[in-house]
């Protein structure tokens, strides 16, 4: 299933190639999870990630068990900090 993506910040990088303005198109499979689709694109499990799934942000916790399907929106926000 081909689903499409969109980053903020530096993320865009882990897009496949070819993707522009930090939006792509990410080839998985069906029944995926949230966390496939991070280890799809090899975004690092460093907690700098934030995930919206329909518009609800996860819980490091839910990943595993957030079924994507193929109209859903994801949204893969870089975190921000300030000191």
């Amino acid at each position: 299933m081909i689903i499409s993506v969109k980053t903020t910040g530096l993320l865009g990088r882990y897009l496949p190639e070819g993707s522009a303005r930090n939006r792509g198109d990410v080839e998985i499979a069906d029944h995926s999870t949230v966390q496939d689709l991070l280890n799809t694109l090899a975004i690092p499990d460093n907690g700098r990630c934030y995930v919206a799934h329909n518009g609800t942000v996860l819980k490091t916790e839910e990943l595993a068990n957030a079924v994507i399907m193929a109209d859903d929106d994801i949204v893969l926000m870089t975190a921000i900090s300030a000191g």
